[in-house]
């Protein structure tokens, strides 16, 4: 009788690991695609204002912000838009008005230095509002950061 696929002269089957290698590969780089598109990029550098009434941050909401990162450093503003910094805020208008256009829904999150003086806020949020966007968010800790 003639054997099928896959068998031994015995007539055991034999363990395809091949395949089983595949497969496991797909699934890491579908989950590593999947998880990587939802980090919202914040500056861990920003030691951000306290406010004892802050609420947690709803990771549902990961998707569908923009995180603009302002730093006191030196007594200058310095402005990031997730890992990018602009050498003036305006410089981050095109860049805002390319992601409100992409998804209308999106939601600004401006995460400002506690140190930062509220004029820098100020024009951040006029930015913001000149690249069209509607909803936004203030990041604030609701407990002081060990030191």
């Amino acid at each position: 009788m003639a054997g099928g696929g896959g068998s031994t002269e015995s007539g055991e089957p034999e363990f395809q690991i091949a395949p089983m290698i595949d497969v496991l590969l797909v699934l890491l780089i579908f989950f590593m695609s999947i998880t990587t598109a939802e980090i919202l990029k914040v500056d861990a550098s920003i030691t951000l204002p306290v406010s004892p009434s802050a609420k947690p941050h709803d990771a549902k909401m990961t998707k569908l912000e923009v995180a603009i990162n302002v730093e006191w450093r030196n007594d200058k503003a310095v402005f990031k838009v997730e890992d990018r910094e602009f050498p003036t805020p305006a410089d981050m208008v095109p860049v805002l008005k390319a992601r409100i256009e992409a998804k209308p829904n999106m939601r600004a999150l401006i995460r400002g230095d506690r140190m930062l003086p509220a004029a820098e806020i100020q024009k951040v949020m006029d930015l913001v509002g000149q690249a069209g966007f509607v909803d936004i968010a203030f990041s604030a800790s609701n407990k002081e950061k060990a030191k």
